[in-house]
């Protein structure tokens, strides 16, 4: 694991979901994580809201001031040079599109001196709206880094449908993924995949299993 890996991607492509999932892997393998949410764009899908769940796996949370109240004041107080000297590996979970990319600009010159113990990986759902076609998800990979001054050193397929995901679902948006990765000459880190589908079902390499912590507001605790 690097010493900051940001996650960044287009609105709904899981990019939150993702980062909590990471975490707590690699926390898993006795690595000490912290995760900055810097998430100033959706007040309704953090990580600052998963906690509980981050101080049961001895996961740090470092979350924007305000965060978790009725106030969506983007208040960002982080010390992520500090955090790294601590030696803690650093998941920074960002907000949607160049947009929610901004505010990692204000650590650009850290993380681009630190080379290869720093990463920005770009999530893609294809299928959410302007994320459909490799050349919309190149477009909007782009724009991110440009809004942050920032390299994509990797892609996350992350295409789902939400609890309606399947094999054939993921299957589907593989050569899509294929496709941005030679567009952009990037790899594919990994291909998300929702636990309790069968992995060998799925016709990608990399797979990365996931759990569905962050749920929409209208679905039920046990979906």
């Amino acid at each position: 694991m690097k010493k900051i890996t940001a996650i960044t991607g287009y609105y709904g492509s899981g990019k939150s979901t993702f980062a909590a999932n990471y975490a707590i892997e690699n926390a898993r393998k006795g690595i000490k994580v912290t995760v900055a949410d810097m998430d100033t764009v959706n007040p309704y899908f953090r990580t600052a809201d998963l906690g509980e769940l981050f101080s049961n796996a001895d996961i740090q949370l470092a979350s924007p001031l305000f965060a978790g109240t009725n106030l969506d004041v983007p208040v960002l107080q982080y010390n992520i040079e500090g955090l790294a000297a601590q030696g803690r590996s650093i998941i920074i979970d960002m907000g949607g599109d160049d947009a929610g990319a901004y505010p990692l600009g204000r650590y650009s010159t850290l993380i681009n001196s630190m080379g290869s113990d720093a990463e920005l990986l770009y999530v893609v759902n294809f299928y959410r709206c302007l994320t459909k076609n490799p050349a919309e998800a190149a477009d909007s990979l782009h724009e991110i880094e440009n809004a942050c001054g920032i390299k994509v050193s990797g892609i996350i397929n992350n295409s789902n449908l939400s609890i309606e995901t399947t094999a054939d679902v993921i299957n589907s948006a593989i050569p899509k993924a294929q496709e941005l990765s030679q567009v952009t000459g990037l790899p594919i880190v990994y291909t998300v995949y929702p636990m309790g589908i069968d992995p060998s079902l799925i016709t990608a390499t990399n797979l990365f299993p996931i759990r569905r912590y962050i749920k929409n507001l209208w679905e039920p605790e046990n979906s």
